[in-house]
């Protein structure tokens, strides 16, 4: 029996080896297999790095509407072909380029601000962006008007004016500064004041605006906007954006906000989601701390923060059509130590009447508007 068993386990053991023996050649083809598999897909994997020349001629990113610029691709790597855009719409297609040379005549882009000229290059079913940003100015320099006061209201020299709304006989204005932040309902003719909130904590309060039976409310710094009751002031909701809140209006179809930049951001007024930017510029650059706004007849009034300029835009365009020169408005006699900076634009439909006035002015002022 020990015998029998003994060549019993051995006849095992050999068999074992022969089983991990040839386990071992399958792994070994196996992996072999896999390596040469691996090699002969690596270069299909491998992303090719398409070097390139690009350059946009004269090398100045503020161009002037009007003006030509000149579009240079020479590629340094085999290609099949390069496409060329400004923004999304699509210039010229050229196959197995050598050197691309291209001019855009800018005078057929109609809005203003920064605009990408992208090259899109080809090579065996892969693509590689260039990219390079160019700015369109006007080709127009705005009109400069001025103002005649047509008649004078009463003020409360204490409000630090942020938001300026005129609707159904009834002045909406609502205030800044953190624990003074308020909406009001005013009486234009004698400044009363009948219907108000504050708005509490540490709420530095902005821009308003009607839409429907609500008044919508932007805030300075905490990325948060209110949505109140039009008749009984009460909060009824609230929204959230990424930017500063400076001044609110609207087209009659969507919100527009500023935040202290050049931008004006058009939100739903339902969800309250952005739905478009419209860069301000001017002939000479961005027009930044665009403040309180207000949409008058197909375009947007915008206080300059700390000037005594309101910049009327084309709000399809993006461009600054006209200043008007607000200086000497309010006269020193009625300025005091608490006397701040131009900010209120209301508009009357009904009478044609343009309001405005300033933070702690006790005046408010319909002005009518002349050239300068």
């Amino acid at each position: 029996m020990p015998k029998k068993v003994h060549l019993y386990g051995e006849n095992k053991y050999l068999t074992m080896r022969r089983i991990l023996f040839v386990t071992f050649l399958f792994l070994a083809f196996l992996l072999t297999s896999c390596k040469k598999e691996k090699n002969i897909n690596h270069p299909q994997s491998q992303h090719y790095n398409i070097k390139a020349e690009f350059n946009i001629i004269p090398a100045k990113k503020q161009i002037t509407r009007g003006d030509s610029i000149k579009i240079l691709f020479k590629p340094k790597t085999a290609i099949d072909s390069v496409q060329l855009f400004v923004a999304d719409s699509l210039l010229i297609k050229v196959d197995s380029p050598q050197t691309v040379r291209f001019t855009l005549n800018t005078s057929k882009i109609t809005t203003f601000g920064r605009k990408f000229i992208t090259a899109k290059a080809f090579y065996k079913g892969q693509s590689q962006f260039f990219r390079k940003t160019i700015v369109i100015l006007p080709e127009f320099k705005p009109k400069q008007l001025t103002y005649k006061i047509i008649k004078t209201y009463p003020h409360d020299p204490n409000a630090y004016t942020q938001g300026f709304v005129f609707e159904d006989d009834t002045l909406f204005e609502s205030t800044g500064l953190k624990g003074e932040s308020s909406i009001r309902k005013e009486n234009l003719e004698t400044g009363e004041i009948y219907q108000s909130i504050v708005i509490p904590g540490d709420i530095f309060g902005e821009g308003i605006t009607l839409w429907q039976d609500k008044i919508i409310l932007l805030t300075w710094q905490s990325h948060i906007g209110f949505v109140y009751d039009r008749y009984n002031l009460q909060k009824i909701g609230q929204f959230s954006y990424a930017t500063e809140g400076w001044g609110l209006t609207n087209d009659g179809k969507n919100l527009i906000m500023s935040d202290g930049t050049n931008v004006l951001t058009y939100l739903d007024p339902n969800t309250y989601s952005p739905i478009k930017t419209v860069e301000v510029y001017d002939n000479r650059g961005p027009r930044t701390l665009l403040n309180e706004l207000e949409y008058i007849n197909g375009k947007i009034y915008a206080n300059i923060y700390t000037k005594d300029i309101i910049a009327i835009i084309n709000p399809k365009t993006g461009a600054v059509e006209a200043y008007i020169d607000m200086k000497g408005l309010l006269k020193p006699q009625d300025r005091t130590q608490n006397t701040d900076v131009l900010n209120g634009i209301a508009y009357d439909k009904k009478r044609h009447r343009l309001l405005v006035t300033g933070k702690n002015w006790p005046k408010t002022f319909w002005i009518k508007v002349i050239p300068k």
